[in-house]
């Protein structure tokens, strides 16, 4: 084949795992939206069963009255009495908006209900002024039990189109799971078909590469392996979650094992092709880019997604070492420079820190600053400043990135530091946001005995500071 059939290929397989990853995403979402669903009509069957319970001890204690004249039967008779006027509240609130339910409760049930607890309250008051007989004969002729077969049939026609609806929503999500299903493990199909066609072409393209195909081999054997092995563990570590967990596990299991392997091999195949980059055209050099570029940020992600799964089970290892600012602006400066020019945004450091040294693990430390620099030029506009300025605070060092960009509205500020949160801030320039940086950045420097938080932002921009103390 020729060079340009395998750039197509690694082009498809790029696209095929986005596509996977997305849809893989959107499943997690949709069970999520099912078990909300399922909640909420088995809280409306519970409240209108609740209703009808306290309906019943309200006669109950009213007839027990004016049977016995036993003014302690009234106590259970008002407690029902409030009760009923909250459980009416609490249907309301959770039928709005559905127009059906909403005119049987609002123009059936609460008048029927109103017109029972005033004809009780009137015989209670006979009762009081004229006897329990003069009661006993006005309940009768007032008909009370055509009144509670009327409630009772109406509550039933209301909890059965609950039910009904329930039963619907159920199958037009299962049928939307199995077309999903169906279309993310033909993407995973490809995926490797395409691969495997790409590594062939290059092996026999080049067969100067031979070594360098088989040393990747059995890196990714070795890094599957791991990956399975980790993955047992954490199958086994949590069995006894609740079903939520065992989702959240069962996503990471699929990004990590079936997206980072191909994606490992997507990136060898992209430095091969830098090997041979005098024979391809700067536009084609161009395309190299745009591929690694989007690679880095599927790593960023699968990234992410372990980070999430090392401090969520104690995983984290610190590795304490004695870390030089200057020496980490260095690497921050080399890891966005690019990026930044691109985006015509000036990176500003500066160090007023005076200790030598900072002992705290470089890694971790580094991976918190990645996150926010990334944030920081990931959502500025072009033309605007990114700063990032260390100053001594105690025994440790308080890092500031000062962005300009658009700010956190105040009323998404509680959702900043949670997981997949998508604000209504956007990436500048459409880059890819999975609302996990954040996240990790504060458990991260949680790992290392610091703070991460939001300083201030505004329409001029944010300040996200971190303190790392001296282990």
């Amino acid at each position: 084949m020729k060079a340009v059939n395998v750039r197509s290929l690694l082009v498809l397989s790029v696209l095929l795992t986005v596509v996977s990853a997305i849809i893989t995403y959107l499943n997690v979402l949709q069970k999520k939206d099912t078990t909300a669903l399922v909640i909420h009509h088995y809280k409306v069957l519970q409240a209108s069963t609740r209703l009808m319970s306290l309906l019943k001890d309200l006669e109950l204690g009213h007839r027990g009255f004016l049977i016995t004249s036993d003014t302690s039967f009234l106590a259970p008779y008002r407690e029902a009495l409030n009760e009923i006027e909250l459980e009416v509240d609490t249907l309301q609130t959770l039928v709005r908006g559905n127009t059906r339910q909403e005119e049987i409760l609002n123009r059936k049930l609460v008048p029927l209900v109103n017109h029972k607890k005033e004809r009780l309250e009137q015989s209670i008051s006979i009762s009081r002024a004229y006897g329990r007989d003069s009661a006993a004969h006005y309940s009768a002729v007032r008909t009370s039990a055509e009144y509670m077969d009327s409630i009772r049939y109406w509550m039933l026609d209301f909890s059965a189109h609950e039910q009904e609806q329930l039963a619907e929503r159920n199958t037009s999500l299962e049928q939307r799971y199995f077309i999903n299903d169906v279309i993310r493990f033909g993407s995973f199909a490809l995926i490797g078909i395409t691969s495997l066609a790409a590594l062939f072409t290059i092996m026999n393209k080049e067969r100067d590469n031979k070594r360098l195909l088989q040393e990747l081999q059995t890196f990714n054997q070795q890094l599957e392996q791991k990956v399975q092995e980790r993955t047992h563990e954490l199958q086994e570590a949590n069995k006894d979650l609740i079903k939520l967990n065992e989702e959240k596990t069962h996503f990471l299991a699929i990004t990590t094992h079936d997206l980072k392997a191909p994606l490992a091999g997507i990136t060898g195949l992209l430095r091969v092709i830098r090997m041979d980059s005098q024979t391809l055209t700067p536009k084609q050099l161009e395309y190299v880019r745009l591929i690694e570029d989007t690679c880095d940020e599927m790593q960023s992600l699968i990234s992410n997604l372990l980070d999430i799964s090392s401090v969520e089970h104690g995983s984290v290892e610190l590795q304490p070492a004695d870390v030089r600012v200057p020496g980490l602006f260095n690497q921050l400066k080399d890891r966005f420079l690019s990026w930044a020019s691109r985006k015509n945004i000036e990176l500003e450091f500066v160090n007023k820190s005076q200790q030598p040294s900072l002992r705290t693990d470089h890694d971790i430390l580094l991976r918190i600053l990645d996150n926010l620099v990334s944030n920081a030029i990931k959502f500025s506009p072009s033309g605007s400043k990114v700063t990032i300025a260390a100053s001594d605070e105690g025994t440790g060092i308080r890092f500031n990135i000062v962005d300009q960009g658009p700010g956190i509205k105040p009323d998404e500020r509680s959702r900043l530091f949670k997981r997949f949160q998508r604000l209504s801030a956007r990436p500048t320039e459409g880059e890819s946001s999975s609302g996990l940086g954040l996240s990790i950045s504060k458990e991260l420097a949680g790992q290392l005995g610091g703070v991460l938080d939001l300083e201030k932002s505004d329409a001029q921009g944010s300040v996200f500071s971190v303190h790392v103390p001296s282990l």
